[in-house]
């Protein structure tokens, strides 16, 4: 059994990027306005997250589960460490964390991830589990609709766990959401991508990758959480996501995002900024919670004065 490898090489386009922001629906300018800040546009994190998950889904195959119709992709973390540039030649480096025990379809399978650059710097690490269960899924927040205070900047001191909630509209996915995702990223075939292997899989149909449905929710987030008024100085970003599979989405299910602070702190190196770790739901049109999430970002505070926590 192959315990360790790396991915095929890509390199990353200013028009992979503006593809994979219409797929996901993540349009923030850092992404797209060339201008907006010195050095030009970035790489969403996720992207690459996005192409290691379709790496090993063409090169490695069973360590994503592509061709045992009992498992699918159950959990998945991605730290961000350095950004990634249009002409940046990406690859990822696996390792297997946990070993398979007897091919029983409950046995968890792990393993642990850096994503290179061409100069063979780390821009992201993390690691995902395979699994034929899920975690139980947690009681749904309160629906309740998030308005920002016209004319306000927000910073660290206003986030305290609970604060910032809401829900977001709703994005119903469907086959071309499927199959265009697969096309870019490589993560097209097995569950998604092949109806008869599907129909006799776990979950008797194909079903939406979740690594998209968690894009796609991360996306419809983001949208809600940028409409407040937020300084532009020093701000630092996207730092961490983190997320558990519950249950299925099918293609034709309806995606909304529930979302609220867990948690804010001081930077512990960083003077003047902080990490607002945020947390995810993302329902479907049952209202039943198929996926939930923490999303890591770092935000300026109103002064360098208060001690790390």
């Amino acid at each position: 059994m192959t315990t360790q490898g790396e991915t095929t090489s890509r390199t990353v386009g200013a028009h992979d990027i503006s593809a994979f922001a219409g797929l996901v629906g993540d349009y923030n300018r850092i992404h797209l306005d060339d201008r907006w800040q010195a050095g030009g546009r970035i790489a969403h994190g996720l992207l690459s997250a996005s192409w290691l998950v379709g790496g090993l889904s063409q090169d490695a195959p069973a360590t994503v589960g592509r061709r045992d119709g009992q498992v699918c992709l159950t959990r998945f973390e991605v730290n961000y460490r350095k950004p990634v540039r249009p002409g940046d030649s990406l690859r990822g480096a696996w390792r297997r964390r946990t070993a398979d025990t007897g091919g029983s379809p409950q046995a968890a399978r792990g393993l642990v991830f850096h994503i290179l650059n061409h100069g063979d710097e780390a821009v992201s690490d993390g690691h995902l589990d395979v699994a034929g269960d899920f975690p139980p899924a947690p009681a749904p927040w309160p629906a309740v609709r998030f308005e920002p205070t016209p004319g306000q900047v927000y910073y660290l001191e206003d986030f305290v766990p609970g604060s910032h909630a809401g829900e977001t509209e709703g994005r119903t996915l469907n086959d071309a959401d499927v199959t265009a995702y697969g096309g870019f990223t490589g993560d097209n075939g097995g569950l998604h991508g092949d109806a008869p292997f599907a129909r006799a899989g776990l979950f008797g149909a194909p079903i939406v990758q979740p690594m998209l449905v968690f894009n796609i929710g991360f996306a419809l987030w983001l949208r809600d959480w940028c409409r407040m008024g937020t300084p532009n100085e020093g701000m630092a970003g996207h730092l961490c996501d983190r997320w558990t599979l519950h249950g299925p989405m099918f293609p034709g299910d309806t995606l909304r995002c529930r979302y609220r602070t867990l948690n804010a702190r001081a930077s512990r190196t960083r003077a003047g900024m902080g990490l607002v770790t945020v947390g995810l739901q993302l329902l479907n049109q049952c209202d039943a919670v198929t996926m939930s999430a923490e999303v890591v970002m770092m935000f300026p505070a109103r002064s360098d004065a208060a001690d790390p926590l």
